[in-house]
């Protein structure tokens, strides 16, 4: 009689238990950009951004630095990046010195710190862009990236997961001598 009760209990634990859904292991995102300031440019002209040599404003620049923070025991593979719905190639760092801090040089006598990343027990992955990608293959991504600043796209457990962020905290550009 316990052999009869205990397969529909079996049944009953795999049938609820294809409804429970599997946490993904990043927790959170950091995702800051910085304008870059060029040194000196040629003159242009505002009202039709024109240089005089015939070329148009020159495209701001910005560094960008993405911070994923997981459980320390957790492993994942980043697999892409897009920014402004513009696919990049990526590299990737453990993070071991925290909380992460950025110096932002002012031109005055005190520079400002901020804080990017906390303290945390977690492990912190940095992901920055290398470079603009050619390849294109996730519609899902492009997607994503119409409603995000930022889209990564990772696999865990060899399935695949996408974390976003509707907007990048800006930080101020760094000025140098």
């Amino acid at each position: 009689m316990k052999e009869k009760v205990f397969i529909p209990l079996i049944l009953l634990f795999a049938f609820f238990s294809s409804f429970i859904q599997v946490k993904p292991p990043v927790k959170k995102v950091y995702g800051y950009r910085q304008a870059s300031i060029p040194g000196i440019l040629p003159n242009y002209s505002e009202e039709n951004e024109i240089q005089p040599s015939g070329k148009t404003k020159p495209k701001q620049n910005y560094n960008y630095w993405f911070y994923l923070e997981l459980l320390k025991t957790e492993k994942i593979n980043i697999t892409g990046l897009w920014i402004s719905g513009i696919r990049h190639d990526i590299k990737a760092d453990t993070i071991t010195d925290l909380p992460v801090r950025k110096i932002i040089f002012t031109g005055m006598e005190k520079n400002d710190t901020t804080i990017m990343v906390p303290a945390t027990k977690n492990k912190i992955i940095l992901v920055y862009p290398s470079g603009e990608s050619k390849i294109d293959d996730s519609k899902y991504a492009l997607n994503l990236s119409r409603q995000n600043e930022l889209v990564v796209r990772y696999t865990w457990k060899n399935k695949i997961y996408y974390t976003t962020m509707k907007k990048l905290k800006e930080l101020n550009p760094d000025v140098r001598q």
